[in-house]
């Protein structure tokens, strides 16, 4: 019992600082998505959009919602900007193997 309370208070207040945690909810029921995926998904609807880094400590730190399914390449012009992110899901869908990583349920 004082385990879910401890829960709830840190969602009231994440929901506070980060409020966008609940649209990248919602964006990963259809599939799985990078980090720097939901970082330009997050553009259409806020303002001051988090960077792809932000994402992944936010997300990281709120186990409960989201999990880390693997590490994906992100390529850019220059050999030397290319790295690896985190690819998202969430603990209760089935996501496909390769992109676009649908969710199945």
């Amino acid at each position: 019992m004082q385990m879910l309370k401890r829960v709830r208070i840190l969602l009231y207040l994440m929901s506070k600082k980060n409020g966008w945690t609940k649209r990248v909810y919602e964006l990963l029921s259809e599939r799985a998505m990078s980090s720097t995926e939901l970082s330009q998904k997050l553009k259409e609807t806020h303002r001051y959009n988090p960077h792809a880094r932000k994402i992944t400590l936010v997300l990281r730190a709120d186990k409960v919602r989201f999990m880390e399914l693997d590490k994906v390449g992100v390529e850019s012009w220059t050999r030397r900007e290319s790295h690896q992110v985190v690819l998202w899901g969430r603990p209760d869908k089935n996501y496909g193997d390769s992109y676009p990583y649908l969710s199945s349920n």
